[in-house]
């Protein structure tokens, strides 16, 4: 992905999370028209949460997805970091999916509304 910067805090950022990032991240590539998919910006920042915990969640992930039309963005507290990763696509993918669904059913109405218009002129 070229439109992906990574940031880690607290630990150092290795190839297999850098990839494993770019494969859940290209996941939802398929909510997106081509248009918008060279302007989509992804903002992705992992650390730990306190460097004196040694279980527990001590890792976050924090995702900003810049798209044309809106801003996502969340933040996710796991125990390890593959999981953090797992986590917040999971919930990145929900926001997306409520973001589209909400708009597509203001244009149903909207279509709705307009026939019944037409139908009361007649």
């Amino acid at each position: 992905m070229k439109n992906l910067t990574i940031f880690c805090k607290d630990f150092e950022l290795t190839d297999a999370i850098k990839a494993y990032i770019e494969e859940k991240m290209s996941t939802l590539t398929k909510f997106f028209n081509e248009a918008e998919l060279e302007t989509i910006h992804y903002s992705f920042r992992l650390g730990k949460t306190a460097q004196s915990h040694h279980n527990g969640k001590i890792f976050y992930a924090e995702v900003s997805m810049h798209t044309p039309e809106k801003n996502y963005g969340c933040r996710i507290e796991a125990e390890n970091t593959y999981e953090a990763i797992d986590l917040i696509k999971d919930e990145l993918v929900g926001n997306v999916t409520q973001h589209k669904d909400k708009a597509r059913t203001l244009y149903i109405k909207g279509a709705q509304k307009f026939k019944q218009e037409i139908h009361e002129l007649e």
